[in-house]
């Protein structure tokens, strides 16, 4: 018996009905669209920046200006807090591009990200961000620049933009590799995690918990991008349940 994707569609309404905050929701298998909600709406990008950064390094890679096998000298200066492992590691440390990016995404490392903000340059990034059209993305300080944020300076996204990043990335068999070992796993796979591969990226803040990523089934692959505003509990249980969801719906 065929399953109706109607189905599916209302099944997600009705979880993000039952969700005490704000969303911006794209769910799609290819060109078809199966459910969206809000997609240009504006929200704090939390680490989901990380993605846009990514892209605009691959570009320098592509022009060579840089190299994913370029070293790096790990420095204290460098060291921020917040997620990741680089803080905790002795000074000196000689690290490849390729090592800062697969710790950008994987263990979203924030001093690794400050890193590469500095490599591949912040204005740089900008321009990038507006010359690929990603009309709600800024890019507007460092991961835990606190001077900046108190000057109300952020990182902004949409589901819209998370959505056409995550497209982009997934043409390069590198980054499409590096999504594909996330670590931080507790949102979208929490309850299908290691049953099928999942290329995603995810951001948290304080009443902030989004996930962006393509769930690849044996036939089909979906992208799931989620950015939820809202109680943290609520905001990942609202992940989980929207992964869990389409995960039921396509599993064999």
């Amino acid at each position: 018996m065929s399953k109706d994707i109607n189905d599916l569609s209302e099944q997600i309404q009705t979880i993000v009905d039952e969700f005490q905050g704000e969303v911006g929701i794209i769910v799609r298998e290819g060109t078809k669209n199966i459910f969206s909600k809000n997609e240009e709406k504006i929200f704090q990008s939390a680490s989901i920046i990380k993605l846009f950064i990514l892209e605009a390094l691959i570009e320098k890679i592509e022009n060579n200006v840089l190299l994913y096998n370029q070293r790096v000298l790990l420095k204290n200066e460098d060291k921020v807090a917040g997620f990741g492992a680089l803080k905790l590691l002795d000074e000196n440390i000689n690290l490849t591009i390729k090592d800062l990016a697969t710790l950008m995404i994987t263990l979203s490392d924030n001093t690794a990200t400050n890193m590469l903000i500095d490599l591949v340059g912040i204005e740089y990034i900008q321009e990038f961000i507006k010359r690929k059209g990603y009309l709600e993305t800024r890019l507007e300080r460092k991961m835990f620049d606190y001077i900046s944020r108190e000057k109300g300076l952020d990182n902004y996204t949409s589901a819209r933009d998370s959505f056409r990043v995550l497209k982009n990335l997934s043409k390069d068999y590198i980054a499409l590799d590096i999504l594909k070992n996330q670590l931080c796993n507790s949102k979208i796979p929490l309850y299908f995690f290691r049953k099928i591969e999942v290329a995603h990226k995810t951001g948290d803040l304080t009443n902030i918990e989004h996930d962006v990523g393509t769930l690849f089934f044996k036939n089909t692959s979906i992208d799931l991008i989620i950015l939820a505003e809202g109680q943290n509990k609520d905001a990942v249980l609202l992940n989980n349940y929207l992964g869990e969801a389409v995960y039921n719906f396509y599993k064999e």
